[in-house]
């Protein structure tokens, strides 16, 4: 039986309904997937300006990669007073998962002091 889904709709179905940070993991891996297909046309392409935009479009790839990584990867220590975090304790982290325990989330009044973002009770899923 043929898939009539185009390949957005695959995507799609691959993320569906999972939380937004689940989504995350799945589109870095998603980019890695695809800086390496980039990579693999480059190896077998003749001309030097194609292979070079080739290159150049797997190295934004594995950029999107290493973003998703870093805001779906939990941290396991306060960024300021280095008190251990394990995932099963309170903590708060903005979006890029700067990571703070709740005694210095109120010195920085809940206002990450890396991106400005806000400080906001860590809630972990799955990680990949």
């Amino acid at each position: 039986m043929a898939d009539n889904r185009s390949p957005e709709q695959i995507i799609g179905a691959l993320i569906e309904g999972k939380p937004r940070s689940e989504m995350m993991a799945v589109l870095a891996r998603l980019e890695n997937g695809g800086a390496s297909i980039y990579r693999s046309f480059a190896k077998s392409e003749r001309n030097a300006k194609a292979r070079e935009a080739l290159l150049a479009g797997a190295a934004r790839e594995e950029e999107n990669a290493k973003l998703l990584l870093l805001m779906t990867t939990p941290k396991l220590a306060c960024e300021k007073c280095h008190s251990e975090l394990p995932l099963s304790a309170e903590a708060f982290a903005c979006s890029f998962q700067c990571t703070f325990c709740p005694t210095c989330t109120d010195g920085y009044h809940n206002v990450c002091p890396n991106c400005g973002g806000d400080l906001e009770k860590r809630i972990l899923a799955a990680h990949p």
